[in-house]
């Protein structure tokens, strides 16, 4: 399953007005995190997703989306007083985004900005959403989609393989008595579908042909067919 990216964050200008910080500075601090995430093998888009924006003059410039577990980071790195009342402003600001999801506010009241990221984010949900809804129907397909013409004509075949096996092969006494051979080949279906728990070996699932294969492969008649199979060919040598 595709993993679904956090649906909320806050836009890394915001953030360092929010611990006093020049933003290329903040961005500087972040790059070295990610930087030593990577040196670690630890995945950083829980925690930073880069983006960008558009400035006064029309130029775009890079910025970070800083997740709750960023600034949970970002608040781990500052001392003191610093660190108290930047974890004070971020709880604040992700409990007002979750308001402004769950009242359904009115985004025409944001800045620009804003309306972009909570736009693009919506985005990123819808697209997860369809991904996701495609996968289950491909699963589903998957599991119950039937084998087709040539996977049905190698069971059979293997059924008859077998059935001809455990009666001591074509020449034997068993398989010469028409009502015993098919008593047999009876069998070896009734006892298949009864395990694969289908109407027919036609409705055998695709994905499950390799098992179907190896159960025929490792089927032996039960006690009581056996013996009459092994009195059949007895009474003949």
């Amino acid at each position: 399953m595709v993993k679904r990216l956090e649906s909320k964050y806050i836009d890394s200008r915001e953030v360092a007005e929010m611990v006093g910080k020049e933003h290329s500075k903040l961005m500087r601090d972040i790059r070295n995190y990610t930087d030593q995430f990577n040196q670690s093998n630890i995945g950083f888009v829980d925690f930073f997703a880069a983006s960008s924006y558009t400035d006064g003059k029309g130029e775009e410039r890079p910025c970070y989306r800083i997740t709750k577990k960023g600034c949970e980071f970002i608040a781990h790195k500052l001392t003191g007083i610093k660190g108290t009342e930047f974890t004070a402003k971020y709880i604040d600001r992700f409990h007002e985004m979750e308001d402004t999801i769950s009242h359904g506010f009115d985004l025409s009241q944001l800045s620009p900005e804003l309306q972009a990221i909570f736009a693009h984010d919506k985005k990123i949900q819808l697209v997860m959403g369809h991904m996701e809804t495609h996968e289950r129907r491909i699963d589903h397909l998957e599991n119950t989609m039937t084998i087709d013409y040539g996977q049905q004509k190698a069971i059979n075949d293997k059924h008859h393989c077998v059935g001809i096996e455990a009666m001591g092969g074509k020449r034997s006494a068993a398989y010469k008595n028409r009502k015993l051979r098919d008593r047999v080949f009876r069998t070896i279906w009734r006892d298949y579908k009864d395990y694969f728990e289908i109407a027919s070996y036609k409705d055998t699932p695709t994905t499950q042909f390799d098992e179907a294969i190896e159960y025929l492969g490792t089927w032996a008649p039960d006690t009581n067919l056996k013996m009459e199979i092994w009195k059949n060919n007895r009474e003949v040598a």
